[in-house]
């Protein structure tokens, strides 16, 4: 067992069962049985990452999460809680002042060959109840460089009671690569193709692999392939994390939003109204 899940569990059942957030959820039995995969959810509330947690014990039970997180978290500007859940349980930092998101997809690269569970919250911040916001490409750039499994769920306020509902959806895997980034350089288009291309036919195995403890330790052997191609720098790192095209971000967006009540609705991006 994850020792420091084991640890803090007690904590979130206290939390989840509180008034203020009354926690549920539904489609545990999706999650896989352990890691690696990509969990991917909208954003909205400071528990998200507790909740989720909490819908998919049994797999964390085995296998560490870790979540892509704002830097605001660990300096504590975002409050006691996500200070703690930074420094107890690990984060990969995101600078939102900064476009590029190099350093957390390599470093989720070394978690997933490694078993572990790398969650995003691809909108970057919390949007109001009812607003999906844009996706912003971090995410997609991830699951384009690696041949995982991707785990979509969603967090929300019920209307009946106003408690946070989990929903998990069924693990899926990015299509294969169909066009190219055209404001490329020719090598660079060069060196895509061959990098989209072993990484599809991985993901072609993997998604062919069972995912019991045994096969999910598979797919974590063909991360594995791809980051020591990269070590051996048979494949630039600079190609790949960058892989994703504009569809894959709006691929990985309806993933979620299937999820979702149906009175629902996408926003564009404008500055959202933060949730407590």
């Amino acid at each position: 067992m994850w020792v420091r899940f084991r640890v803090i569990r007690p904590i979130g059942d206290m939390i989840a069962g509180m008034k203020k957030y009354d926690l549920k959820h539904t489609g545990s039995e999706n999650a896989p049985v352990r890691g690696p995969f990509i969990l991917v959810a909208n954003h909205q509330t400071k528990v998200d990452a507790f909740a989720i947690g909490l819908a998919i014990g049994d797999t964390l039970a085995r296998s560490r999460l870790v979540p892509w997180a704002k830097v605001e978290i660990g300096r504590g500007m975002e409050g006691i809680l996500g200070w703690i859940l930074w420094r107890f349980l690990g984060a990969i930092p995101i600078d939102r002042e900064e476009s590029e998101t190099k350093g957390a997809i390599a470093k989720s690269l070394n978690l997933l060959r490694r078993g572990k569970i790398v969650c995003v919250f691809p909108e970057g911040t919390r949007y109001p109840n009812g607003e999906l916001g844009p996706f912003r490409h971090g995410a997609a750039n991830l699951a384009r460089a690696t041949p995982v499994p991707i785990l979509p769920a969603v967090v929300y306020n019920r209307k009946e009671d106003g408690g946070v509902q989990v929903r998990i959806g069924k693990p899926f895997f990015m299509p294969d690569r169909k066009f190219r980034l055209r404001f490329l350089r020719k090598a660079e288009r060069k060196a895509q193709d061959q990098v989209s291309q072993q990484i599809d036919t991985l993901k072609k195995w993997s998604v062919t692999v069972p995912k019991d403890s045994k096969g999910m330790k598979m797919i974590a052997g063909m991360v594995k392939i791809v980051t020591d191609a990269v070590s051996r720098k048979d494949i630039s790192f600079d190609v790949i994390s960058r892989l994703a095209e504009v569809k894959d971000n709006r691929f990985l967006r309806e993933k979620v939003f299937e999820l979702l009540p149906r009175d629902w609705k996408k926003v564009a991006k404008r500055e959202p109204k933060a949730r407590q």
